[in-house]
């Protein structure tokens, strides 16, 4: 590229991260919260758990960026700024997807549980789960110490290019889209 690079700053990439979390967050929690309330079905919850853990490597692969990048103008590359795949897309949300993946067998078995199921109400249902099955709680716990470890190797890194932990594991960079 013979064109100056722009890296994603910190403050976009929260900009886009929180954008993603309200429009995938919103959809996902809704649907999730109304299964608890409603349908109490591991079956409608399947769909809803493949939509929040595949949507970041979907986007990213297909298009370059999720919607909050988009809407801020950045765009996930490898190291010679071309669009990543699929593969080095899930690799690079490994991270964010481990955690996510451990709450699918524990929903399996709290939809399968009278315990659990016989409850009324989000919360009362919620606290059901993860006393009956304290590997929510770690998968809680899980990622938000990922989560924070993202951040602080974001914060820390000492080149000018703003990586973050996933980056560095996916060999990719963040960089803004000139307009």
């Amino acid at each position: 590229m013979t064109e100056e690079i722009i890296y994603g700053k910190f403050w976009d990439r929260v900009g886009a991260y929180l954008l993603d979390t309200l429009i995938v967050g919103f959809v996902t929690f809704g649907l999730n919260y109304a299964n608890i309330l409603h349908f109490k079905s591991f079956w409608f919850y399947l769909p809803i758990a493949a939509i929040g853990i595949l949507y970041k490597p979907y986007m990213e692969s297909y298009y370059g960026a999720t919607l909050g990048k988009m809407a801020l103008n950045l765009k996930v590359t490898d190291l010679e700024y071309n669009q990543i795949d699929f593969k080095k897309s899930l690799l690079r949300s490994l991270i964010v997807m481990v955690p996510g993946l451990i709450y699918i067998p524990v929903y399996y078995l709290a939809f399968n549980n009278p315990a659990v199921t016989e409850t009324d109400g989000f919360m009362n249902f919620a606290t059901a789960m993860t006393n009956a099955y304290p590997a929510a709680r770690i998968s809680t716990n899980l990622l938000s110490l990922v989560f924070i470890t993202d951040i602080i190797v974001l914060l820390t890194e000492s080149g000018k290019k703003q990586r973050s932990l996933k980056d560095f594991i996916a060999n990719t960079y963040v960089v803004k889209v000139k307009k």
